[in-house]
């Protein structure tokens, strides 16, 4: 893990990013919500979404998929923060606590950003992409 700017800042994130992992994997929508601003946004691998209750409906579809025994795991977690604001960016994948690599589930690109409100950690905006070779894909095309 590498913190860049304020250390205890950096700090406070890798506490909040632990305790924001067990909310993900218990699915306790009270502390996903409790951890996010109100107008959170994501962009994932398969879409995007902001507020907080788009944010709700999206992990309420994940419980027929979630079971008991999971745990986030990170890699390469880079942590930039100050005061009041701070960025994670790392590879993550939910998997069996065991650590055994369950297969077909890979690692994701992840990053997240963080703003204090009200002396409070909350996620603002996440994006979560898939590792492809840029040769093995073809161009997408955006409408914006």
């Amino acid at each position: 893990m590498k913190i860049t700017g304020d250390l205890s800042a950096g700090q406070e994130i890798m506490t909040v990013l632990e305790r924001w992992d067990q909310a993900i994997c218990s699915l306790d929508m009270h502390e996903i919500v409790e951890y996010c601003a109100a107008d959170v946004s994501l962009f994932d691998v398969t879409m995007e979404l902001c507020g907080i209750s788009a944010y709700q409906q999206i992990w309420n579809i994940y419980k027929d998929y979630f079971r008991k025994g999971l745990k986030v795991f990170r890699d390469r977690i880079n942590i930039y923060a100050e005061h009041d604001i701070a960025f994670v960016y790392c590879f993550s994948k939910i998997d069996v606590e065991s650590g055994i690599p369950t297969p077909g589930i890979s690692w994701c690109r992840t990053t997240i950003c963080f703003k204090k409100k009200k002396d409070k950690w909350k996620i603002i905006h996440q994006h979560i992409s898939l590792p492809i070779s840029a040769e093995s894909v073809k161009r997408i095309e955006w409408e914006i």
